[in-house]
């Protein structure tokens, strides 16, 4: 007893020692906080008391079980469903007609042609390398969830060096607005991998990828027209806090029975409710006090069910994930580069500035595993985290480094 209680006294100095260090790496070099609660998660993982209970001499008993687990999946599909709200609030369709077809054009760049070089070399490595079923579907969809996932880019630290240099050129504000489309654009694809799935998976719907999409969009209208009838004027901040756990945990719930995506329903309901309600602003505010503490639940959450896989060809594929990134964005953005009509608006090395994610990609590796429970899983979760560790560590200094060389940052910098 004595012996399990320096451990866990150990384990918590550990979290807490992690937590300060990347607290303080964060106020000084933008780096996305919350590992710290996915250290918290890995110490929650029935894995970690696997292992250690296989190599000491007395069992520690794991304080989560599948039948925890399984419980907390449809809370966990609602979490997600209430962040894909939050960023469908953030798209504005009025702003994306005014914005400048440059950075529309880089923001396509970067979802589609970063998706397809990360997807095309992902599945070579599972078709050659790892797979044993021999399902092509499969494999497919495997390689269009890590490159989707992989190469969504975050507008976080540029948002950050804009506000600490007040940068406001052309240059900053055209790759500022680049990163945000091409994140929602990315969230826009990441729906349509679950249609796919579900044409394989439930034949006696009979029903096209296209019309599970379609269904998908369907719904969220639908669930809007509801939130407008009852809500579409209210003033209350409490009520509208119970439409809008009401209306999110109704799509979640949905798209949790049909086998769809939460967050990706819930995102298109926030593009409807963002652009078409009187409320917008009351509805963001209220939305937005619980956004820290629901992507601490999804960030713990994702390192308690983390597993890691247990090949070499594996580990290689994972390992060798943040480069295939780096190569990706590279020749990615040298091509909008060279294809731009507006060349102030780009820049030859702005691939820089598309490799940062932010801990939105661990919802969308929740939403992923919750439906997809196969071979590749395991890789996908191993590889999107330690891309986000390594990239994340590195993207603030090499962000910083391009605004200055390409002189967006001038003079004595902070």
């Amino acid at each position: 007893m004595e012996t399990l209680a320096l451990f866990l006294l150990i384990l918590l100095a550990g979290y807490l020692g992690t937590g300060l260090v990347l607290r303080k790496i964060s106020s000084r070099n933008f780096f996305p906080s919350g590992m710290e609660y996915l250290i918290l998660g890995l110490l929650l993982n029935p894995g970690l008391y696997y292992f250690l209970s296989s190599n000491l001499t007395f069992d520690i008993v794991s304080p989560i079980n599948s039948e925890i687990l399984s419980k907390m999946a449809p809370v966990i599909s609602g979490v997600t469903g209430l962040i894909g709200l939050y960023w469908g609030m953030k798209f504005s369709l009025v702003e994306l007609l005014k914005t400048n077809r440059e950075q529309i054009r880089v923001a396509i760049y970067d979802s589609l042609l970063t998706t397809v070089i990360i997807g095309s070399a992902a599945f070579a490595f599972f078709y050659y390398f790892i797979d044993t079923t021999n399902n092509i579907l499969e494999i497919l969809l495997a390689s269009y969830a890590l490159a989707v996932i992989g190469s969504m880019s975050s507008p976080y630290l540029l948002q950050k060096f804009r506000e600490k240099y007040e940068l406001t050129r052309k240059l900053t504000d055209s790759l500022y607005s680049a990163t945000r489309f091409a994140l929602f654009f990315s969230l826009i694809m990441f729906g349509a991998i679950f249609s796919f799935y579900n044409f394989n998976t439930r034949p006696t719907m009979q029903l096209t990828p296209i019309e599970f999409f379609t269904i998908s969009i369907g719904i969220a209208i639908s669930i809007g027209i509801l939130f407008f009838i009852f809500l579409g004027r209210e003033s209350d901040t409490r009520k509208i806090f119970v439409g809008i756990l009401g209306i999110t945990m109704l799509g979640s719930g949905i798209a949790y029975y049909l086998g769809l995506s939460p967050l990706f329903l819930c995102f298109i309901l926030g593009i409807l409710l963002g652009n078409l309600s009187r409320i917008k602003e009351k509805v963001i505010d209220t939305i937005e006090r619980m956004i820290s503490p629901l992507s601490i639940v999804l960030t713990i959450y994702a390192g308690i069910i983390w597993v890691l896989p247990d090949s070499t060809a594996a580990w290689v594929v994972i390992l060798s994930f943040p480069l295939i990134k780096v190569i990706a964005k590279f020749v990615t953005h040298k091509t909008a580069f060279i294809a731009a009509f507006e060349k102030d608006r780009v820049h030859s090395g702005q691939g820089i500035i598309f490799l940062s994610s932010d801990i939105l990609v661990f919802a969308l590796l929740i939403n992923y595993a919750t439906v997809f429970n196969n071979q590749y899983t395991p890789i996908i979760f191993s590889a999107i985290i330690l891309n986000v560790l390594t990239l994340g560590f590195s993207a603030s200094f090499f962000t910083k480094r391009f605004l200055v060389e390409s002189s967006e940052i001038s003079g004595e910098t902070k």
